[in-house]
């Protein structure tokens, strides 16, 4: 693999005012990013204080780019609004990533004004919270900064219904925290609720419903009274997930091609249910995003993202497609669960 990119970290002070630069003008700068894990976390390791506003931004963006847990549009929309509270913090004369941007930047810049002088929108908000937990997330991750300080944040809930999709922004702070977790099952539940799976299907599905064991595209998942039986494509997120798996367990001689790829409960008094357990794992996963106070988010968000995800590709009749994709029998039953007006235009 190519490395040249990795020498840009050995000056990340001017590196990453560069990018900040390029960034804030919303350029793509992955172009620009280095290959390799290990060359991000030598820089981090050879910092001696707090990184700077421009030595984290570099930091964050090239271990995002070099792990490549992110789409390259999340990475670019989260690098932007990392950009602009940066630029924010140096305006009030902040020099670091450190106790004094939490206090003086986080909440005002996720509460002000735009580009146009105008009032924030909710999703505008939650967007710019976003943007900034994943940069604190991932400096805490390398082990650079302390906390996340936009975990006291609260905003106003997206929308009026007791549960809605998940945004992209959301499920990117959901694939971070699955991936960065020890428990392996995680990811896994993560990955088949992105391919529209639900709590009471996603105990039941082994290795023997995906297509294809060394390249996973697909899974089918077995129904419930509510929903149809179907075959449902895997995310990006998902096959990447599933395949790293399936290369860890045939490594250790474990794989069983008819056993739960996420459930292995015994039958026994007192256990958790399957269906509680995915719900409990998912929770959890939330939580550790940060996620777990938005009260219209439930662990059906996911597979609600997915059905949307399906209604926004889909060329013609969204609708049906993605009620086929969800296993739904209704489309107002559908309509609802990807939060789509019959009234919008």
């Amino acid at each position: 693999m190519d490395t040249t990119n990795d020498n840009s970290l050995e000056n990340l002070e001017a590196f990453g005012t560069a990018l900040r630069d390029k960034a804030e003008e919303k350029e793509d700068i992955s172009c620009l990013l280095p290959f390799t894990t290990r060359s991000v976390l030598m820089a981090a390791a050879n910092l001696k204080n707090q990184p700077t506003l421009a030595e984290g931004f570099a930091i964050i963006t090239s271990y995002w780019h070099a792990l490549d847990e992110l789409a390259l549009s999340t990475q670019g929309r989260f690098a932007e609004i990392l950009a602009q509270a940066t630029r924010r913090a140096e305006r009030l004369g902040i020099k670091h990533w450190g106790p004094d941007f939490d206090q003086v930047v986080c909440e005002a810049f996720v509460h002000s004004r735009t580009s146009n002088a105008e009032e924030p929108s909710i999703s505008t908000l939650h967007l710019r919270r976003s943007s900034l937990r994943a940069g604190f997330s991932t400096l805490h991750r390398i082990g650079l900064i302390a906390k996340d300080p936009t975990r006291g944040i609260i905003l106003p809930t997206r929308s009026q219904l007791a549960t809605r999709a998940a945004t992209d922004d959301e499920i990117a702070l959901l694939e971070m925290h699955a991936l960065a977790s020890r428990a392996s099952r995680q990811p896994m539940i993560l990955a088949l609720a992105e391919a529209t799976g639900l709590t009471a299907e996603i105990p039941f599905v082994t290795f023997e419903h995906l297509d294809d064991l060394d390249n996973p595209t697909t899974v089918e998942f077995c129904g419930t009274p509510w929903v149809n039986a179907r075959v449902a494509t895997l995310s990006t997120f998902g096959k990447r997930a599933l395949r790293g798996r399936i290369k860890v367990l045939r490594r250790d001689g474990t794989l069983r091609k008819n056993e739960s790829i996420v459930y292995a409960g015994a039958k026994k008094r007192g256990d958790v249910s399957p269906t509680a357990s995915m719900c409990q794992s998912i929770s959890e996963v939330f939580r550790r995003a940060g996620l777990h106070q938005e009260r219209d988010l439930r662990p059906a968000s996911v597979a609600f993202w997915a059905g949307r995800q399906v209604f926004e590709a889909a060329p013609v009749r969204q609708l049906e497609a993605a009620a086929q994709a969800m296993g739904l029998k209704s489309l107002d039953m559908t309509a609802q669960k990807i939060d789509y007006s019959w009234n919008k235009q």
